[in-house]
């Protein structure tokens, strides 16, 4: 079984410890749709990536048995379909390698540039976890040129392209590192990624989670910013930062990072990747009393006027099952 569950238990147990749950505000200028825009026929599908190839949308997201889910959408998004017309099963981009360092995979990100598409993963063996609170997720890389079946680049077959800074204890990702999220600018790649440190049980000096990025030429191999993009603290109506997408204009010369807190989605934005960030003073899309308790890992795109951002949500208290949502905005944002 994955770890999605546990991740964002362990989520919603440190928000309630760090400060009291603040009240959520309505959504602003996004409009979410009412229903689901996409439910695995296995009642997990989470952590979506977006990605458009000319008339066709790609989604990937991460699915059960340990592996990368996709389907794709000749319709602008209304209607995805499952790559083998299997309706019974999601269709493996990409599975876990048993016994390996990324025996499951989960928060994805897939960019494309040139012929290639890029995913970027977590990764982790089970129950190999250095501590009590998360496992040692760290970042690998799979490469396809059809963006449908990918294979493990050379560098993430034995280990990770971007792993965990092991050197200190109080290091930003000294105990996990997830939810990559990648763009191709002017020929470099930059990433975000959520960083924890749950140092003497979220207690350690420098606990918590924040938003790191990094640089490449390649996309192979990364250089990590020493100063966190965003932090839990920046975010005024809620305990924490997680779960990130990272979306650039052109037309406004603009970053944007939606991100989620601890149960809802915001947004931020700069005129440099490095920031620093603006953080618009209130959730973008809030949970709802039926299939989105939680609404979790916004990913997005940016085309003909409007922003748009597919998520996950999930039916609480039981936590499942585990679904796809809509919500976009006009833009540029009214903001």
């Amino acid at each position: 079984m994955k770890n999605i569950l546990t991740l964002l238990v362990l989520i919603i147990l440190l928000a309630s410890c760090s400060k009291d749950n603040p009240v959520t505000p309505e959504d602003t200028f996004f409009e979410t749709n009412a229903d689901p825009v996409y439910t695995s026929p296995l009642d997990l599908a989470a952590d979506p990536s977006v990605v458009r190839v000319s008339d066709t949308l790609f989604m990937y997201f991460s699915a059960a048995d340990y592996e990368i889910g996709v389907v794709f959408s000749l319709d602008n998004g209304n209607n995805w379909i499952v790559p083998d017309g299997n309706t019974n099963e999601d269709y493996g981009a990409i599975s876990g390698q048993p016994d390996n360092w990324d025996q499951t995979l989960e928060t994805v990100d897939v960019v494309k540039v040139n012929d290639l598409y890029y995913m970027y993963y977590t990764g982790y063996r089970e129950n190999e976890s250095d501590n009590d609170h998360v496992e040692n997720y760290e970042i690998g890389l799979a490469i396809s040129t059809n963006g449908i079946d990918f294979i493990r680049h050379p560098s993430s077959e034995n280990g990770p392209i971007l792993g965990r800074d092991l050197s200190n204890i109080n290091s930003n990702d000294r105990h996990a590192m997830t939810s990559p999220a990648v763009q191709y600018v002017d020929g470099q790649f930059f990433m975000l990624y959520t960083a924890w440190n749950v140092a003497q049980d979220w207690t350690g000096p420098n606990a918590g989670f924040k938003i790191i990025g990094a640089t490449s030429s390649n996309g192979v191999n990364w250089t990590k910013l020493t100063t966190p993009i965003i932090e839990s603290s920046e975010v005024i109506y809620s305990p924490d930062i997680n779960e990130t997408s990272l979306i650039y204009s052109a037309e406004k010369n603009e970053w944007y990072i939606p991100f989620s807190t601890d149960m809802s989605i915001g947004i931020a934005r700069s005129s440099n990747f490095a920031g620093p960030y603006d953080v618009y003073p209130e959730a973008i899309i809030n949970p709802n009393n039926s299939w989105a308790g939680e609404v979790t890992a916004p990913d997005g795109i940016i085309e003909n006027g409007k922003m748009r951002l597919w998520y996950h949500g999930v039916e609480t208290p039981l936590y499942w099952p585990w679904v796809i949502g809509y919500s976009e905005a006009d833009f540029p944002l009214d903001w």
